[in-house]
């Protein structure tokens, strides 16, 4: 079966950002199974599977706009230090998870610890970045009504959109 826009596709993926910097950390292949058109992955990557079938290797360059945006200057904020519990050592580079007003997971970046205050970025990790995304083609079929009820997201909010970043 051919990929299309109503497709249920499983593949597995590794995203290079630079020379040594990998999504997974560990450089090793991840799955992943979704709807396409749901948002679910960046729309550049969606582009490049349409068409395509299973056992299909490639590789592509995303542009932050193909994948997850550029990095909004709005979403990085200064707050005091007292917004987090007193036995929490920040650091930069840690991650955290919070909930928006309607109780999804939300994720930040600690950017810079300060006296005071600390920088956090809500962007999408993945946010002003080119991409070079490997992958394989491991299932393909038509989506079901069940598969549009569980779909996945990266885990920051945006409800699957990476456009919301």
């Amino acid at each position: 079966m051919i990929i299309d826009k109503n497709s249920f596709v499983t593949i597995d993926y590794l995203i290079r950002m630079g020379e040594r910097e990998y999504y997974p950390p560990d450089g090793r292949s991840e799955e992943i199974s979704f709807c396409m058109g749901w948002g679910v992955m960046p729309p550049g990557l969606e582009e490049a599977l349409l068409g395509l079938e299973e056992n299909v290797q490639k590789v592509v360059r995303l542009s932050p706009g193909e994948a997850y945006g550029e990095s909004d200057q709005e979403l990085i904020m200064e707050v005091p230090r007292t917004d987090f519990a007193p036995d929490v050592e920040l650091k930069a580079g840690q991650v955290f998870e919070t909930e928006d007003e309607e109780g999804h997971p939300v994720y930040f970046v600690v950017q810079e610890v300060r006296p005071e205050t600390a920088v956090l970025d809500f962007n999408h990790p993945l946010a002003g970045k080119e991409l070079e995304v490997s992958f394989t083609v491991r299932r393909v079929r038509e989506s079901t009504p069940e598969d549009l009820q569980q779909q996945p997201s990266c885990g920051c909010g945006c409800e699957g959109d990476p456009q919301q970043h």
